[in-house]
């Protein structure tokens, strides 16, 4: 997971209407800036104490560790805000190193915040304009990891749209293909040809038109009544002939004249 992540799944959950969040805020601006928060959200409800919420962004655990080894860092603008947070993802506190005047916020899988540890009320100093001004500061400008996230976004979707189109399009050519495939076996099988052993295939595309547009297909029930009915006539000419004795027959040229 990846700082901008984090940022991201902050700025779901301290949104508008009620929160107004900056990222890398400092206590000052200028050259009497000292250090900075990863972010601070100012809870915008008259109802609820417009409480100055701080935060430090960790992804790893050596990141925490290393936090913990400057406890002070964070004093500087810790000391406007009426709770401080860490945000992390899973595993990288260990259980009893938080310190007691820190809440947990865990980024689950998906980009959700889910709160570990509340943070406690602290005594906060009231706010400076040097404070006032180096938010303000922060909320002209663009945060471009954001902005970063955003955009992976966007392209994953289109992403995962181009890959659903294009399968479906595979799967659309393949199975007419396979139709098609097996209608040329069928007439194969029929015919006895291989159709794929022919050098000349415009002679088989003329053969095939030549039968389609000279009504055989059409006339092949005509022409199987037809013999059929020459094989009744053959057959009462056989009985005919029978019935006559072998001495009366004339002779062949007879007949003819």
């Amino acid at each position: 997971m990846k700082t901008h992540d984090v940022s991201a799944a902050l700025r779901a959950r301290f949104s508008g209407p009620e929160w107004a969040l900056f990222f890398e805020v400092g206590d000052a601006t200028g050259g009497r800036h000292n250090r900075w928060a990863d972010a601070v959200a100012i809870n915008l409800y008259p109802s609820r104490g417009l409480e100055i919420n701080g935060f430090e962004i960790k992804v790893s655990r050596g990141d925490w560790l290393r936090e913990l080894k400057n406890p002070e860092k964070s004093a500087p603008v810790q000391r406007y805000c009426d709770r401080w947070w860490i945000v992390c993802p899973p595993a990288v506190i260990a259980p009893g190193e938080l310190p007691p005047t820190w809440g947990h916020y865990e980024i689950q899988p998906g980009g959700k915040i889910r709160q570990v540890i509340a943070a406690p009320k602290l005594t906060s100093q009231p706010v400076t304009r040097d404070f006032v001004a180096a938010m303000l500061r922060r909320a002209s400008e663009v945060d471009a990891g954001l902005v970063g996230a955003a955009v992976d976004v966007e392209i994953k979707r289109i992403r995962d749209g181009d890959e659903k189109r294009i399968a479906r399009e595979i799967e659309s050519r393949t199975s007419h293909t396979t139709e098609l495939k097996a209608r040329i076996d069928e007439v194969e099988r029929v015919s006895g040809i291989q159709i794929t052993s022919w050098c000349n295939s415009e002679e088989i595309g003329k053969a095939v038109k030549a039968v389609m547009t000279s009504g055989v297909l059409k006339t092949y029930g005509g022409v199987q009544a037809l013999r059929e009915h020459a094989d009744r006539i053959v057959k009462q000419c056989d009985e005919a002939i029978a019935l006559f004795p072998a001495k009366d027959a004339a002779p062949i040229d007879e007949v003819i004249q």
